[in-house]
């Protein structure tokens, strides 16, 4: 059977014609993206939300005649705004490691002078030379920022640096020049936290950078050159070498062994062996032949296809992937907003306990200027308020990113919290438990219709649904031979069957249980086919358990989770899929309302929240109810945009990854969160007390984003088994 379906779960619905999408550069920290959330609320866009580590904004605007006005606000700001799609560019980073060699330069001699005695660097006059070029770069690169967040009402961390270096050299110049003495000279200080947090600012770059690097490499699969057949004239075809950008749909295309799959397409003749492991998380090759479908982006192992394009641009599978991880990097988790929120007021508390401690130092506990002075400096200075607001993005995006990879698309970093706290996993049995790929066995007629008419009248019902029934049955009686019945008014019944009527005003319908009660027919079989109320056909379906189904729902039971089957086929056949695979509570026989009230029974009754998992029409209100709902990339399109997590290939193989990558998730966000907190909760008080200098503060929080960031990199790595 072919595969040619299983690659539409991927599209989402076009963006709101009311949402706007940017890049924005110049984001120092998540602060700044906090600071530009605040900002777009005040200016007039609605829903803002702005990912630091990629620059991405997007908002919502009623008039979309406002933008220009907007943008303009923004770049006042001192950000530089472009379009999303335009590329990011590197020079933010080649500008930052420039500064940072030069205070590097500057700085190296002065730490120096503090463990050698050579007395030409302690001199406050070549201190002051080495000191104020470090100064100035930093009071530029620190200050710019801290200027532009608080004109949009949130504070960042630079405000913190831009004081404390400020502070700190203009009480040693006033030192020198008044002859006051070495007590009160910071310069090595100064020079020192200025290229500390440069250091730190590029190491976090880069290592955010590596956050992203799942979507990066998604978007540079698609290759960026296709081969065009131009012509096909007494059998010889012209081939040109064209940019992808200028395929367009209809397109006829040469893919060679070794090559990638420029663009979405069918395969038109050849075939040949793909490699969609990046896509998908299969890690097998696909075999594609004649009429098949292809993603663009998979690589060709074998064989030689000829294409025709039938997606190109953003419209590609490809695209619809990337686009939805980028979505989902912006929805936050609610753990997040403990960061958010914290972040958000830090500045101001830490501004108002340096100035505190520089207060009672000099009234109550005997220091000199100098050295209450030095106490402040440290406090503004080992404050972080950018390890809490990194806490959960970075993980988030990894998280994310790897999921992708696995072919596990997520709706949002809101849904990884909550399929962590799920403690039940529901799941509906055709397409689903089993491989949904339903076979025709026996068809038995009645009242004077023939086998040839039966079959006329389901393929005339059914070709009106995308339901895996009525795919089995078109596969088996479509083409057949069977004259083509016409019949008017179709309407398909969730969980119930389908009717139309033909050109005498006869109604037929087509279904299971339901449809028979209502007519009083008492058939054992699947399905009844029945004319003005009179049963004059039936069918026996047959379907396989998909072979992972029982590895799944053991791995499942094995990670603590209960399981359930609810379904609207048969009590029979529910309770052999179930014994089969491991499930022990059964719910049959349910309408799609009955569902959705057997998922609220649940819901209720399991702490944590329930897991559905679902792909037909019918289960399409019960993943929007569900805790989380669960949708294969073979379902229909209404299934799929109910629910928040994707599994691609067609197959629920992928969920246990999915379950076990969110917890890791989550746990990861609460070590950073953790971190975040017992770093300041220490760090600041030591700093009150003295028992850090300002060059250590500096030093300690340049290390406490790194150390985040990379406890976040560690989901990339750790074992989803």
């Amino acid at each position: 059977m072919s595969n040619a379906h299983h690659h539409t779960a991927f599209h989402d619905p076009r963006r709101p014609a009311n949402e706007v999408c940017l890049r924005v550069s110049g984001l120092h920290c998540t602060n700044c993206a906090l600071s530009l959330e605040k900002h777009l609320t005040k200016v007039g866009a609605q829903e803002p939300a702005v990912d630091y580590a990629s620059g991405r904004t997007t908002f919502k605007l009623s008039d979309r005649g406002r933008l220009s006005e907007i943008v303009e606000s923004i770049s006042r700001l001192g950000y530089t705004v472009a379009d999303a799609g335009t590329p990011a560019v590197p020079e933010r980073q080649t500008a930052l490691l420039v500064k940072t060699f030069i205070c590097a330069v500057l700085t190296l001699p002065m730490l120096v002078a503090m463990f050698t005695g050579m007395g030409v660097l302690h001199d406050p006059v070549v201190q002051a030379v080495l000191a104020t070029p470090v100064f100035l770069i930093g009071i530029h690169h620190f200050g710019l920022s801290g200027i532009r967040s608080l004109r949009s009402g949130v504070a960042n961390m630079d405000v913190l640096i831009a004081i404390g270096i400020l502070a700190g050299y203009s009480a040693s110049l006033i030192s020198l020049i008044g002859n006051l003495g070495h007590e009160t000279i910071f310069f090595e200080a100064v020079a020192s936290i200025v290229t500390f947090v440069l250091v730190g600012h590029f190491l976090e770059e880069r290592a955010v950078k590596k956050t992203t690097s799942a979507i990066e490499a998604l978007s540079q699969l698609q290759p960026p050159r296709a081969n065009r057949i131009s012509s096909l004239e007494n059998g010889h075809e012209t081939i040109e070498n064209i940019a992808v950008g200028d395929v367009r749909a209809g397109d006829l295309l040469q893919v060679n062994t070794g090559d990638r799959i420029p663009t979405d397409g069918v395969v038109v003749r050849g075939g040949g062996s793909l490699d969609e492991s990046m896509l998908t998380g299969e890690s097998l090759p696909v075999e594609r032949t004649a009429d098949d479908r292809v993603i663009g982006g998979s690589i060709l192992s074998s064989g030689t296809i000829t294409m025709r394009a039938t997606a190109v641009g953003d419209d590609t599978v490809l695209a619809s992937i990337v686009q939805l991880v980028r979505d989902a990097q912006q929805r936050k988790p609610s753990i997040q907003r403990v960061g958010d929120a914290v972040s958000a007021v830090f500045v101001p508390s830490v501004i108002a306990v340096s100035i505190l401690v520089f207060g009672l130092g000099l009234a109550f506990f005997g220091l000199t200027a100098g050295e209450a002075l030095v106490r402040a400096l440290a406090v503004a200075v080992v404050a972080c308020p950018c390890a809490m607001g990194l806490a959960t993005p970075t993980a988030i995006m990894v998280a994310l990113g790897r999921a992708a990879t696995n072919g596990i698309l997520v709706r949002g970093g809101d849904t990884l919290e909550r399929l962590a706290k799920v403690s039940h996993v529901s799941f509906d049995k055709t397409g689903t438990l089993t491989s949904g790929a339903l076979r025709v066995g026996k068809l038995t007629t009645y009242n004077g219709c023939t086998d040839t008419e039966a079959q006329a009248l389901l393929v005339a019902l059914q070709r009106h649904s995308s339901h895996p029934i009525a795919q089995a049955i078109l596969r088996a009686y479509q083409g057949s031979g069977v004259l083509p019945v016409k019949l008017s008014a179709v309407t398909e019944m969730k969980g119930i069957g389908i009717e139309g009527r033909d050109e005498a005003g006869r109604c037929y319908s087509c279904g299971g249980r339901v449809i028979a009660a209502r007519n009083n027919i008492a058939c054992a079989d699947d399905l009844v086919l029945v004319r003005d109320g009179t049963i004059v056909a039936s069918l026996v379906l047959e379907d396989d358990i998909r072979p992972e189904a029982q590895r799944v729902v053991r791995r499942i039971l094995d990670m603590g989770l209960s399981t359930s089957l609810i379904s609207g086929d048969s009590r029979e056949k529910c309770f052999t899929v179930a014994n089969q695979v491991g499930i022990q509570d059964v719910k049959p026989e349910k309408l799609p309302e009955e569902k959705l009230e057997a998922l609220r029974v649940l819901q209720s009754s399991v702490p944590g929240g329930v897991a559905y998992v679902g792909d037909g029409i019918n289960d399409a209100p019960t993943l929007a109810e569900a805790s989380v709902g669960i949708s294969l990339s073979s379902g229909s399109d209404v299934a799929m945009h109910s629910a928040q997590v994707l599994l691609s290939g067609g197959s629920i193989a992928h969920l246990p990854e999915a379950i076990r990558l969110s917890r890791i998730t989550v746990s990861t966000i609460k070590q950073n969160l953790f971190w975040a907190f017992l770093y300041n909760a220490l760090t600041i008080p030591l700093a009150a007390f003295g028992y850090l200098t300002p060059l250590q503060g500096a030093l300690l929080m340049t290390f406490s984003d790194v150390i985040i960031v990379g406890n976040s990199l560690r989901i990339k790595v750790r074992s989803l088994s």
